[in-house]
């Protein structure tokens, strides 16, 4: 990985998708799911609300199941840094308050599944 603007090459990034299959957990015996189409206004989102946020930002994605459809969900949010004691950073996930009206940061699902939603010419699919 370039450590200047954190690309990696197509070969790695062959590999890690390819490492993801061969690892991944028991519901992917029964369920294909290679990859998410995620909308620019998910990340776009949670990039707004995490304006305020200093030093190094990442976004957290968390992949789940809606079991009222079956379909698989990539749900995206904003974090915190947070320095311990220790000097160790814990970054902490940016979530609404509990319940479903709850105020305060988002967390963003909007993504659609690979397959159906692939690029059927692309060498990491």
């Amino acid at each position: 990985m370039s450590q200047t603007d954190k690309k990696i090459s197509l070969e790695t990034a062959q590999q890690w998708t390819n490492q993801w299959r061969s690892d991944e957990s028991t519901y992917n015996s029964h369920n294909e799911c290679n990859a998410f189409l995620i909308p620019t206004q998910d990340l776009q989102g949670v990039l707004n609300e995490m304006q305020g946020e200093t030093g190094d930002t990442y976004i957290r994605a968390y992949i789940g199941v809606d079991p009222t459809t079956n379909t698989e969900k990539l749900i995206i949010v904003g974090t915190r840094a947070e320095v311990q004691k220790d000097g160790s950073i814990i970054y902490r996930d940016l979530l609404p308050a509990q319940g479903m009206g709850g105020t305060g940061d988002s967390i963003w699902d909007f993504t659609k599944p690979c397959p159906t939603y692939c690029d059927p010419d692309s060498s990491l699919n």
